[in-house]
């Protein structure tokens, strides 16, 4: 498969560019740990579950290299991992 195929299929919601990597989700979910953090709304912070990753590019081995798990394990309920079919059914039929 084509990297420059992947990238664009990944990204073709438009809510992350090309360039979207592990890190930059890593980044993004300590954010979102941020924002529980400060809300008092929230009163319990550390019920999250994640990755939850679901890329054609890359997968939760690749988010565990960024530190996600020594970074948010006091913020973790449990880790999750998730692969749906039509990635496969696409990743095989992906052009070259």
């Amino acid at each position: 498969m084509s990297k420059l195929w992947s990238s664009k299929f990944v990204s073709r919601n438009g809510r992350r560019g090309d360039t979207y990597s592990p890190q930059d989700y890593s980044d993004e979910f300590g954010s979102l740990v941020q924002a529980i953090g400060g809300n008092q709304n929230i009163p319990i912070k550390n019920n999250l579950v994640g990755p939850s990753v679901a890329s054609i590019t890359w997968g939760p081995d690749d988010v565990w290299k960024t530190g996600f798990i020594e970074n948010y394990q006091d913020d973790l309920f449990a880790l999750s991992v998730e692969q749906y079919v039509i990635h496969s059914y696409v990743q095989d039929r992906a052009p070259d």
